[in-house]
């Protein structure tokens, strides 16, 4: 008796302990997904997190925790975990993040993980927009699946500063004509400040080129990427021109005094009530998007020409730090591919952030609005992967992702689309051009320094620092895939 007792008691133990350790089998992987955001984290980040680990425990056995970068600080911190030990498993970059990364091999090859467990991800992306996201013939990023060309000089406009003093922007086409308005608004509304660039950090010059940067600006092809000859930008008319429109409208007072030290949006800048207007790229949509980010009614004009190019991609990737890159790529198929995830992450919780229209668009539930919402991420439901997965907000055409499809097909696409420059052979190269490049770059792009006496000093120090053995190899490389792709 006391034997069989003895022996149900061990046999008692042993389920225990195998229960144990199906637990601890069936725990959780923990995933943390790092993005930006054009402000500050929303207050109810965490409510949203865990609407959206319902769907991933369930799905992918994983749970996701959402690391919320302001953007002016995102290629900073994140280059600074990419050098660390910081776990970090899914990250949102632009190529300014990327490609040293790729060359420090600080990012996972992804070739093997999205054939495995990213089907649905190469079903939406296809293989022209996912070759984008490769270097040397290895992919190491994912591209998003959204408005893919940008219009370029394109402003963002309070509405109601327009319509008081009749300011029409459907007739602004030029940089003089954008001037004008910006004049009028200067006189009739002195202690506002006229003009600010997207986002801290960045000067104007982000939506306002006519040239492919091909990744890093050392090195272009100009008339909007129609020439593949790889030139210097800042001995480029173009630029010229550029540093000479906005030189005129700093010494004239549009941009604040201290604009080369901006910490906030322009969005986030406007939303305060005391901005005209902030430069972003256009595309369908663009003014409901924007109105959402800033608070206020918005107009867009547009100076310049529309393109498309590699590097205007946002892209997901899986850091070298990522313990289990199956389960991150996993989440990265869901991302691309469940309407239910993408819409949390963009838009937060319905009946709390969002509520559904009879039309289909979704809009903010009574009471709520862009000033008070816990959870609004403004612009930036392009950047979680496919945004033709994602609602469409109110004001908008229920049909705008169709439109969208169809912008895609306009405009100047760079002779360059899908090449990558790889960086390595003259990485020592890069990090001089780049130190000389910041020095000088907010200042003289803004307009706060006279040009005629900067730019040349600039290029002498560019070139001492590299900048020709840069342009060489990128045109040795560009040479070379053009003749593998049959590009001329």
């Amino acid at each position: 008796m006391k034997k069989r007792i003895l022996s149900l008691l061990m046999a008692g133990t042993m389920m225990l302990g195998m229960a144990g350790v199906q637990a601890a089998a069936e725990e959780p992987e923990k995933l943390v997904v790092a993005f930006r955001v054009f402000g500050t984290a929303p207050a109810d980040l965490l409510d949203v997190e865990e609407k959206l680990n319902e769907i991933t425990r369930e799905k992918i056995g994983a749970e996701v925790e959402l690391l919320v970068i302001p953007s002016g600080s995102y290629k900073q911190q994140t280059t600074l975990m990419l050098s660390g030990d910081e776990k970090l498993d899914v990250m949102g970059a632009t190529s300014t993040v990327v490609t040293p990364a790729v060359a420090s091999e600080q990012l996972k090859p992804l070739g093997d993980l999205i054939d495995e467990y990213g089907q649905g991800i190469k079903e939406v992306l296809g293989d022209e927009l996912l070759k984008c996201g490769e270097f040397e013939g290895e992919l190491y990023c994912i591209p998003i699946k959204c408005d893919a060309v940008q219009g370029m000089g394109g402003f963002i406009l309070r509405k109601d500063i327009c319509d008081k003093y009749g300011i029409d922007p459907a007739s602004i086409d030029t940089y003089e004509k954008m001037g004008e308005a910006f004049a009028t608004v200067h006189e009739k509304e002195p202690n506002m400040t006229v003009l600010a660039p997207y986002s801290p950090g960045y000067s104007p010059l982000q939506f306002n080129r006519a040239w492919d940067k091909l990744g890093d600006e050392f090195g272009v092809l100009g008339d909007y990427g129609q020439s593949l000859v790889v030139e210097n930008l800042f001995e480029s008319q173009a630029y010229k021109d550029y540093l000479n429109i906005f030189r005129d409208w700093y010494q004239k007072g549009y941009f604040s005094a201290d604009v080369t030290n901006a910490t906030e949006a322009g969005a986030s800048l406007m939303k305060a009530g005391n901005l005209f207007a902030y430069t972003q790229a256009g595309k369908p949509g663009i003014e409901i998007q924007e109105g959402n980010s800033a608070g206020y009614e918005v107009y867009y004009c547009q100076v310049g020409g529309s393109l498309k190019t590699t590097q205007d991609t946002w892209q997901w990737t899986i850091p070298e730090n990522c313990d289990n890159p199956e389960k991150a790529m996993e989440f990265l198929n869901l991302l691309y591919t469940d309407p239910d995830v993408i819409n949390l992450m963009a838009y937060g919780i319905e009946g709390t952030h969002y509520v559904k229209n009879e039309d289909g668009t979704i809009g903010y539930p009574d009471g709520v609005d862009s000033m008070n919402s816990g959870y609004n991420l403004g612009s930036m439901v392009w950047s979680f992967g496919n945004e033709f997965n994602s609602y469409v907000w109110e004001g908008n055409d229920p049909d705008v992702w169709e439109q969208t499809d169809e912008w895609n097909q306009t405009g100047y696409t760079s002779k360059a689309f899908g090449f990558r420059f790889y960086n390595v052979p003259v990485a020592n190269e890069i990090a001089a051009v780049q130190n000389v490049y910041d020095q000088y770059r907010m200042a003289l792009e803004c307009g706060v320094v006279d040009p005629e006496e900067t730019l040349a000093e600039m290029n002498e120090q560019l070139y001492a620092a590299g900048l020709q053995t840069i342009m060489d190899e990128k045109q040795s490389q560009l040479d070379a895939w053009c003749e593998a792709n049959g590009v001329e």
